[in-house]
């Protein structure tokens, strides 16, 4: 932890004491997952169950993810036939990451059979790529131009972006496409411009396109999984809209992420500053029961670090959100006090307390990622 959060952490720390801040409950926060009540529904009846209850149909981010799903329906769905139905559907689009129409293009890709490409600068011409490929990549916010020399995905790319420099670079002009390849410095970077036969339901930025090849007679307009292996996780089958499967509704718009790596609290902090959002917090009994089910279906054994810690100095915990700590799973529902305790605080995998620990002590941790959408 650098020294601009320790010193952001302690003004904190003073505005909490002094009764500046007042913190309210949200809707869903941590991304959860729920049993549809219909027995095998077509897709639409599926979308507009979980739009009711305002979730969406599943969207897999990324091979974690079909692992989880994976497991998930093998302990909660007996069944095997039918399948589960996925958010991806076939709409083809190409656009711009913050949404502006495409009124000035250099590619001629055409993406067909399940493809996704998306745009970047090389050789100081467009060229398209895989959106799964990682490579540095290109932000503006207004006539600010960043070229982040950091390899990462296309989404992954966005999502950094939007949470440090406004978006992915959009190019609508030919003086505009001089500017951002003069600014490219010669290198291979990614732009704001994704092309894409299939969209996910909830406008979920995905690059995870595992497909199987499976012929199918009915128009596959829609995706569904087939007997997944919690060894290889989901892939993706098309079929048609109107044949049944089982349903899976996703709740919250935060992923938890499983970090396998053993690193003291603040090398945790650190890492997922650095690659996620941040470390894990824990805003409500909804956030707990998220996790919780995540823990349930990994094979990985904690106690894991979450972004709780205690102030030395006034003895209450804060979460690393600069979020005080409201709701509280603590063992044997006792806060530890100074100057009997640890100062970092970890979730077991057995019972799903809340403990204080010794930061310094290497340990896996949990992070969350805010999803990105296309607006």
């Amino acid at each position: 932890m650098n020294i601009t959060t320790t010193t952001k952490m302690t003004l904190l720390l003073l505005m909490l004491c002094s009764g500046f801040f007042h913190f309210t409950s949200a809707s869903p926060r941590l991304r959860h997952f729920q049993l549809s009540e219909l027995i095998e529904p077509s897709w639409q009846d599926t979308l507009e169950e979980c739009q009711s209850n305002n979730a969406s149909l599943l969207t897999l981010y990324d091979d974690e993810d079909a692992r989880f799903i994976a497991n998930f329906i093998a302990k909660n769905i007996t069944s095997s036939i039918g399948g589960v139905w996925l958010g991806l559907h076939r709409s083809p689009i190409t656009t711009w990451s913050n949404g502006e129409p495409v009124i000035f293009n250099q590619t001629s890709v055409d993406v067909t059979d399940g493809g996704q490409k998306c745009e970047a600068i090389q050789n100081n011409t467009w060229q398209s790529f895989n959106c799964s490929d990682k490579k540095h990549f290109m932000c503006y916010n207004g006539n600010d131009y960043t070229l982040v020399n950091i390899s990462k995905t296309w989404c992954q790319a966005l999502q950094h972006c939007k949470n440090n420099h406004g978006n992915l670079v959009s190019i609508n002009s030919t003086e505009q496409n001089d500017k951002v390849i003069g600014e490219g410095e010669n290198s291979s970077f990614w732009i704001g411009l994704m092309h894409d036969e299939w969209q996910w339901e909830d406008n979920g930025c995905s690059t995870f396109r595992r497909w199987h090849d499976e012929r199918n007679p009915e128009s596959p307009n829609c995706t569904r999984t087939w007997r997944p292996t919690i060894s290889d996780g989901v892939n993706i089958y098309k079929y048609g809209c109107q044949v049944t499967a089982h349903s899976i509704c996703a709740h919250g718009t935060v992923r938890i992420k499983v970090i396998k790596k053993n690193l003291t609290w603040e090398d945790a902090y650190d890492y997922c500053q650095d690659h996620h959002s941040r470390l894990l917090w824990i805003e409500d009994g909804e956030d707990q029961h998220a996790v919780e089910q995540w823990l349930n279906h990994t094979d990985v054994s904690g106690p894991f670090w979450i972004g709780l810690r205690q102030s030395r100095v006034f003895g209450f915990w804060i979460w690393t959100s600069d979020t005080t700590v409201g709701y509280s799973n603590w063992k044997n529902g006792v806060t530890p006090k100074l100057h009997m305790s640890h100062h970092c605080g970890v979730i077991n995998t057995e019972d799903y307390k809340w403990n204080d620990e010794d930061c310094r002590y290497p340990r896996p941790f949990l992070c969350e990622e805010e999803i990105i959408y296309f607006k």
